[in-house]
C-alpha cells in the first residue's frame, strides 16, 4: 500500500538502506550494503563482540513539510545488528502537506535485530505519517522499540500537532503476527485513551521476538511489576510465532525511558544475549 500523497512537492527525499551479514572468517557482523542520503546519516559502525551498533541520525533540524525518509534494513543469518537514533526526530509545523517515513526490516533465521530510537516529537501544527513493515524468518530474534512524545511539552504543545498516522505490520515465518494502525487527530479527541496516564502522556511500544521466549518466561511478570502511579504497562502475546508486544504510557519522558531500559535489560537476560551499549550522550 503506497504512502498517501499530497500536492506539496517534497523538499527532501532521503533514505537509509543497509544489509548486515556475518563475516565467515572473523565471525563479526559487518555492513555488506550501505546507501545513505540526506536527511539520513550514520556514524561509523561499532562491533562490541555481541552486536554491530549503527547510530542513524538526521543532520538537519528535523522533518519539514514534504520531506520523506525510506529505511530498508536486512539482517542476514547469524548476524546481529543494533540500530540506535541518539537524537530525537522532530516533525515541524506545516501548512497543508505532511512528512512521511516508510521503513522495512527483514531478519533472517538465527539473526538478531534491535531498533532503539530516541523520541519522535510531532510539534505543533505538524502532519506526519509513519509506516513500518517487519518480516521475520523462523528463528529470528527482534527487539523493536518506539518512543513517541505528545509534542514539545516544555513549550505547552502537548497534542498540538494536526495529525499523526502510524501503522505497523509484522510477519513471522510468512504468517501475519500483528497489524496495528492508528490515526491521532487531536481536534477530534483521537488521543483521549493516552490521557489515562495524565495530561501529557509519553508512549512506548516494544515488540519482542525470540524462540527462547515462552508464556511462562519470567520476563512478563517483571514487566507487569514495573507499573506504578504514573506508569501504565500492558503486555500480550501476538497471533503468530514467539512474538509479544508491550505498551507503555507514562506521565513524563524519564518515567517511560527508565521503564524501557529496564525491560530491555530483562529481555536480553531472558534470551541469553548481552545488550549493546548505545553510546548516547
Amino acid at each position: 500500500m503506497p504512502l498517501p500523497t499530497t500536492n506539496v512537492p517534497r523538499r527532501l527525499s532521503g533514505h537509509l538502506r543497509i544489509t548486515a551479514e556475518l563475516h565467515q572468517q572473523t565471525q563479526q557482523t559487518y555492513l555488506s550494503r550501505k546507501e545513505v542520503r540526506v536527511p539520513m546519516h550514520i556514524s561509523k559502525p561499532y562491533w562490541d563482540d555481541h552486536s554491530l551498533l549503527v547510530n542513524a541520525m538526521s543532520p538537519t533540524a528535523g522533518l519539514l513539510e514534504g520531506d520523506h525518509i525510506e529505511i530498508d534494513v536486512h539482517v542476514k543469518s547469524k548476524a546481529a545488528l543494533t540500530i540506535s537514533n541518539p537524537a530525537a526526530l522532530r516533525v515541524h509545523k506545516m501548512s497543508t502537506g505532511e512528512a512521511t517515513l516508510s521503513q522495512s526490516f527483514h531478519v533472517a533465521t538465527r539473526a538478531f535485530l534491535e531498533t532503539n530510537p530516541e523520541w519522535l516529537i510531532p510539534q505543533a501544527l505538524s502532519r506526519f505519517t509513519q509506516r513500518t513493515q517487519i518480516n521475520l524468518e523462523a528463528g529470528a530474534e527482534l527487539l523493536f522499540i518506539e518512543a513517541i512524545a505528545p509534542g514539545r511539552v516544555a513549550h505547552g504543545e502537548q497534542f498540538a500537532f494536526t495529525r499523526f498516522r502510524n501503522s505497523l505490520r509484522l510477519t513471522y515465518d510468512g504468517t501475519l503476527a500483528a497489524f496495528e494502525r492508528y490515526d491521532l487527530n487531536p481536534s477530534q479527541n483521537g488521543h483521549a485513551p493516552w490521557n489515562a496516564a495524565g495530561d501529557s502522556p509519553f508512549y512506548g511500544s516494544l515488540i519482542f521476538v525470540s524462540p527462547q521466549l515462552e508464556d511462562s518466561t519470567p520476563l512478563w511478570r517483571e514487566i507487569y511489576d514495573l507499573q506504578h502511579k504514573g506508569l501504565i504497562i500492558g503486555c500480550s502475546r501476538l497471533s503468530s510465532g514467539p512474538t509479544w508486544n508491550a505498551k507503555i504510557l507514562g506521565k513524563d519522558p524519564s518515567t517511560v525511558r527508565h521503564a524501557i531500559q529496564q525491560i530491555r535489560e530483562a529481555f536480553y537476560k531472558s534470551i541469553g544475549r548481552t545488550p549493546t551499549a548505545l553510546r548516547r550522550q
